[in-house]
């Protein structure tokens, strides 16, 4: 069987582009295959390609490359389309976060819940209907991969406004089977030098994992009938305490374990996606009366992350050029989430993988239509989420507000109706005024007005 046609868009990505070539470049699963690059830069366009030729060269990897700033040249025939776009990332993000700041909202990321998801929601996902249709034209069998935030968002766009191509989305925090091999490890059902999970350990273990993207939570955790969850609750409290001794600078990563440990004693569950979560929630804002402790989150740092890309920017044009040696990049470059499902998929290996998608009964007190991210059986027909049981009180709530905001946030940015933007951001649970909204919604309108749709700004809205 030949090696699927795998087409990026977005070639360049900071987390995806690199990994996809590693992996086609190894992998048997894509022998004979194809992968087609796409990116609005010719620069970056060239600077992936020579990449990927190189690396295909140094593995002697039977696949083609191909590539192109207009993806219609290069979706035909394709079996998977993944998208990793984004416009100025770092930038925008920034703006989102010192304008929310302005308007009394507190953003460590700005890329999900909050006016940062809404706004590059209003920005991005236009722009994955509009390929979607292409997709339906050109490749209708293809599965549509979408690997841009807000997950969520962009994920239930395409199922609701463009159900004519397959899809689903992913983040890539539940990487399987390594993610179940840390709790395993943390657990103490595996000592810490373990490298899989055995099938013996699979059998016994009943590890619930789910939730709405980013705010996915451990709700259960068991093995051969023993509950772990009081261990897994020690070990959050002794890495809380390592970290007040050397609390980390960047936004996302600091004091995660402390708020982890307070939202652990909350809701009986842990946060899997801290950095994230503690954005979900207004118990860190610092709107009371009392102080918010260990701190207020930090403000997302737009200057570092861009350095950081930059950074990893450079070590991509070495590799491609030839100035950084292939060996490198075959020992630090690893294969990730998305290219692991496609193998997956397109080989019938039958692994399975965290997936957002529709919940299907799964979670048993949430609507089948809810999007969220579980466990998953996965092959060419599509994700079948496995059994979850029951999402505690306390957390249901949260979980069906978020999703009541992304839902919102999705129509309004397939509309333009700012009715409908107002909404979701006042159902936004980490927004609690009114007239904050309204300027914060006046400011970055205003503000991003050469990065969103034209339909914002018709007369009348």
């Amino acid at each position: 069987m030949r090696g699927p046609k795998v087409v990026v868009i977005g070639a360049g990505s900071h987390f995806f582009g690199k990994p996809v070539i590693h992996k086609m470049a190894t992998s048997p699963v894509f022998k004979g295959g194809t992968l087609a690059l796409v990116d609005t830069s010719p620069r970056v366009l060239n600077t992936m390609s020579a990449l990927a030729k190189r690396v295909f060269k140094h593995c002697r990897a039977d696949v083609k490359v191909v590539g192109s700033t207009d993806r219609r040249r290069v979706l035909d025939g394709a079996d998977f389309v993944v998208l990793t776009y984004s416009y100025r990332n770092a930038h925008f993000r920034g703006v989102d976060t010192e304008i929310a700041a302005k308007h009394g909202m507190l953003m460590c990321s700005s890329d999900t819940i909050g006016p940062g998801g809404i706004f590059r929601a209003m920005r991005e996902l236009p722009v994955a209907l509009d390929i979607a249709k292409d997709v339906k034209r050109q490749a209708p069998d293809a599965w549509v991969i979408n690997f841009v935030n807000p997950t969520s968002v962009m994920g239930i766009g395409l199922k609701r406004y463009a159900p004519f191509v397959r899809s689903f989305a992913l983040c890539d925090g539940h990487h399987e089977p390594y993610n179940t091999l840390q709790w395993c490890k943390v657990g103490g059902i595996l000592p810490d030098k373990a490298t899989e999970v055995p099938p013996e350990v699979w059998r016994n273990l009943d590890l619930a994992i789910g939730g709405v993207n980013h705010c996915t939570w451990i709700v259960r955790f068991n093995y051969a009938g023993r509950d772990l969850m009081p261990k897994l609750r020690q070990w959050v409290a002794a890495q809380a305490v390592q970290e007040k001794r050397d609390p980390h600078e960047h936004s996302k990563a600091r004091y995660n374990m402390t708020y982890g440990l307070q939202l652990f004693d909350l809701y009986g569950a842990y946060p899997t996606a801290l950095g994230h979560t503690k954005e979900y929630v207004p118990f860190y804002q610092g709107y009371g009366v009392k102080p918010v402790r260990p701190e207020p989150i930090r403000l997302f740092d737009a200057p570092d992350r861009q350095r950081g890309m930059n950074e990893a920017w450079r070590h991509t044009v070495g590799y491609a050029r030839g100035s950084r040696p292939m060996t490198e990049f075959m020992k630090l470059v690893h294969n990730d989430h998305a290219t692991d499902i496609i193998e997956s998929m397109w080989g019938n290996l039958r692994k399975p993988f965290y997936i957002n998608s529709w919940n299907q009964g799964a979670i048993v007190n949430m609507p089948a239509d809810a999007f969220v991210e579980l466990r998953s059986d996965l092959d060419m027909r599509g994700p079948r989420p496995q059994p979850f049981g029951v999402m505690p009180r306390g957390l249901l709530a949260l979980q069906m507000q978020v999703l009541d905001t992304h839902e919102l946030t999705a129509e309004a940015a397939v509309t333009g109706d700012r009715a409908l933007l107002r909404r979701a951001m006042l159902t936004d649970p980490i927004c609690n005024n009114i007239g904050d909204a309204d300027g914060c919604i006046r400011d970055l309108l205003e503000a991003e007005r050469d990065a969103l749709p034209k339909y914002w700004y018709r007369r009348g809205r």
